[in-house]
């Protein structure tokens, strides 16, 4: 079944750059139909389409579409019912009471239940399973099911963001019960509640979704989503102005390169057949530096390392203006951002002052020195990122070019993406990283910056330890008043700022360019279309029509 497909899909890709139809007719309106099929990139595989397993956003774009929460985000960010038709939070903030919606089923044909919300629980909730989202669940005393449609949550204590970070993706029991969650081949055949449904994963490839027919807001309109893997970005950006793809950055969690986005896209084969947006990200672009080695654990050196990198210039020539310097791991325009941080400056002087105070001096071989355990060490490191995000390799570049000026020596090494997460970041054996976090509406940021998640499969992988900083997480999680809550986190971001665990470099803007065949989408904040099911193209204007 899935060759005859593939091999219409191929077809269809050669017969799209033919030039038969008139361009002008993808900028008209037309009736709602069914049909039609989207094709988006990533740079990256997937690592894991078990929800309580997904760490990056491959994995968790695709979980996105196959799998639902009790509540979602509106494209206001927002939340708003999904699975759950309601919801009822008790005056102290320690019980929610979800009231489940009725008649949705599996992808299988099971029905949904409390069970499953329960089972979900459990699933996160144990410490046996590789979840980076176990924290999420830790205060959580009880999950009681009611009746079939009605959940009841106990907090041990209030839990601000328990509504945004708990029972985000809803697991089914009946296939998962009894099954090391770790090992299941669940992972390659998910099956969830949610608008597509799950064909095949041809790893390093493509994932193939589609239509799920008795999907419970209605069967989407379009035929199939695939997830095409293309690790070059100026190769995905070919492959959509000649008709292999149809987005970047819609759903999947991309972007047009900057450059692409400020000296490309004025052709008539850009103009005539995508649409392109600019917008606000909530992501932000960082160094990271491994705290437990030796050469980063003195904040003054971390200083000295932010000091020395001229980040206006990296935003100025690597992202062409399409972005801001961070400060901190808050959206620019979220509630949680402290305006009062301003960015450290670009001062080479005073980086080397502090390089000077915190004892490295210059050697004979033009490089800083400093005795470490009895040892004249030099100041090398690995700086690593991923391949094919092209802003990142060139800022690796520029990085190795501003340290020499202050005698550091840097090598920068260009990783695979799975193999840099499962070989290097997961076993922790790096030096430094350039990487980036997508952020969440709510300002919760437990999972990166606690203490407590440095392990494996957890996010605090620069190993950071603060414990004024482990305080005001919590405190954070514990506290419901907007303004009590609003002061700690402006107090987080600014000790973050002090202690430069990771170097905030740039907050980009989500540049995302889609064929203009395709109607009914809406735009988050985020600049990510949203509601993938009421997406749809007219008939006269559709691509793939077996």
């Amino acid at each position: 079944m899935f060759s005859k497909y593939f091999s219409f899909f191929i077809l269809a890709v050669l017969l799209a750059g033919c030039g038969k139809v008139d361009p002008k007719i993808y900028s008209q309106n037309g009736p709602v139909a069914d049909g039609d099929i989207l094709v988006e990139s990533s740079t990256g595989d997937a690592r894991h389409l078990t929800p309580p397993l997904v760490d990056e956003v491959g994995g968790a774009d695709i979980d996105g579409l196959v799998f639902e929460g009790l509540l979602r985000y509106n494209e206001k960010l927002e939340l708003e019912p999904c699975l759950a038709e309601k919801w009822h939070v008790s005056k102290d903030g320690r019980i929610i009471t979800y009231y489940l919606r009725k008649g949705v089923k599996f992808h299988d044909g099971v029905e949904f239940t409390a069970n499953d919300v329960l089972f979900t629980y459990k699933v996160y909730s144990d410490p046996g399973t590789n979840t980076p989202e176990g924290a999420n669940y830790q205060d959580i005393k009880d999950v009681a099911v009611i009746d079939p449609y009605t959940v009841q949550v106990t907090y041990k204590k209030p839990f601000a963001p328990a509504l945004s970070s708990t029972f985000g993706s809803i697991l089914p029991k009946h296939i998962l019960e009894g099954k090391d969650i770790n090992k299941s081949d669940f992972d390659r055949h998910p099956i969830g509640t949610g608008p597509f449904r799950f064909v095949e994963w041809k790893t390093a490839q493509q994932i193939v979704l589609e239509s799920n027919p008795d999907y419970w807001g209605g069967k989407p309109h379009l035929k199939r989503f695939i997830m095409r893997v293309i690790p070059d970005q100026a190769t995905q950006f070919l492959e959509l102005l000649n008709g292999g793809i149809d987005c970047i950055g819609a759903w999947l969690h991309g972007t047009l390169t900057p450059e692409q986005f400020a000296k490309q896209l004025d052709t008539p084969k850009f103009k005539d057949y995508y649409n392109a947006y600019k917008s606000d990200a909530m992501d932000y672009t960082y160094i990271g530096w491994n705290l437990k080695n030796p050469l980063f654990k003195d904040k003054k050196v971390r200083q000295a390392l932010t000091m020395a990198i001229d980040r206006k210039s990296i935003i100025d020539n690597v992202i062409y203006g399409l972005g801001n310097v961070a400060t901190g791991p808050y959206a620019l325009h979220s509630w949680a951002n402290n305006p009062k941080i301003q960015p450290w400056p670009f001062d080479t002087a005073k980086a080397l002052k502090l390089l000077k105070d915190a004892g490295w001096k210059p050697g004979k071989d033009g490089l800083l020195h400093k005795v470490i355990n009895h040892k004249d060490v030099p100041f090398k490191f690995t700086l690593m990122t991923n391949q094919g995000n092209v802003s990142r390799e060139r800022v690796a570049t520029i990085v190795q070019q501003q340290l020499k000026q202050v005698g550091i020596e840097v090598d920068v090494q260009v990783m695979e993406w799975t193999t840099f997460l499962s070989q290097y970041i997961d076993t922790r054996k790096f030096d430094a990283v350039i990487l980036g976090w997508t952020v969440s509406p709510d300002p919760d940021c437990y999972q990166i910056w606690h203490s407590s998640q440095t392990g494996e499969h957890q996010f605090n992988f620069v190993s950071y330890n603060n414990k004024t900083v482990d305080s005001l997480l919590i405190a954070g999680r514990r506290t419901l008043d907007p303004k009590k809550r609003q002061k700690i986190y402006w107090r987080i971001h600014s000790i973050l700022n002090e202690d430069q665990p990771y170097t905030f470099l740039y907050v980009p803007n989500q540049l995302t360019a889609i064929h203009k065949r395709f109607k009914g989408y809406t735009m988050n904040a985020n600049g990510i279309l949203t509601h993938p099911e009421a997406w749809y193209v007219p008939a006269a204007q559709q691509k793939y029509k077996p």
